[in-house]
């Protein structure tokens, strides 16, 4: 749909044609391993880095027999650590929900580096 100043106005179609071809519009766009969605709420970021935490902290708990606490501690801040710290100032005011997530990774990173069983509570590790 025309508007009277020769840009185009979005009438909700789900794409726009360019060159002749089709380009469809994603619900989030990841940039600089941020993935923003379509509201900012960062929800599908948060589930990237959950998932993301959760594989590595489970090939770290299948290795820690065989590694020391030292080790363990430095694989966890440098693989685990750095994806939970990574742009997380844009979380700033992000959702309880969100945090809550991001918390349990924590606590369960903790329990892994020190083999504890997944109900020691976290907070004394």
């Amino acid at each position: 749909m025309e508007h009277g100043s020769g840009y185009q106005q979005f009438d909700g179609t789900h794409s726009i044609t360019v060159a002749g071809s089709s380009v469809y519009f994603s619900g989030a766009v990841k940039m600089l391993g941020v993935t923003l969605d379509q509201t900012l709420s960062f929800d599908q970021h948060v589930s990237n880095v959950v998932s993301s935490c959760t594989y590595h902290t489970r090939a770290l708990r299948h290795i820690k027999p065989l590694i020391t606490i030292s080790a363990a501690k430095m694989i966890a801040s440098s693989v685990v650590g750095a994806r939970l710290d990574y742009c997380n100032s844009l979380l700033f005011g992000t959702n309880a929900c969100n945090l809550d997530h991001l918390q349990r990774i924590q606590n369960t990173l903790a329990r892994a580096v020190l083999q504890k069983p997944f109900s020691a509570h976290s907070t004394e590790l």
